[in-house]
């Protein structure tokens, strides 16, 4: 059995960044997710409605997507785990901190 420590003070730049690189990774596979349903649908328009050919492939909407996805991610994940982290920091000293068992 490790020793129980309690996680007082989390440092909100790091937190933050490594919150913003996950939901980077995140907004890649739902971008992804995304620009397969644009292509798609897409596809079934412009076979369903031949005057509609001129919109386009959805190529630049489904990169938009996956672009989008990424930088939107990272810069909302970003701000929301600071956000969380600053929380956290004005909460622990308060109601206790998270409890770990180190070894």
């Amino acid at each position: 059995m490790g020793e129980m420590k309690t996680i007082r003070k989390v440092p909100v730049g790091a937190v933050a960044l490594m919150g913003a690189v996950i939901y980077a990774i995140l907004g890649l596979i739902f971008g992804i997710l995304s620009a397969i349903g644009i292509l798609v649908g897409v596809s079934a328009l412009t076979s369903a409605l031949p005057a509609t050919s001129s919109i386009g492939t959805g190529a630049a909407a489904a990169a938009g997507a996956i672009i989008g996805g990424v930088i939107g991610g990272f810069i909302g994940g970003y701000i929301m785990v600071a956000i969380i982290a600053l929380i956290y920091n004005w909460l622990a000293p308060r109601i206790g901190g998270v409890k770990l068992e180190l070894e």
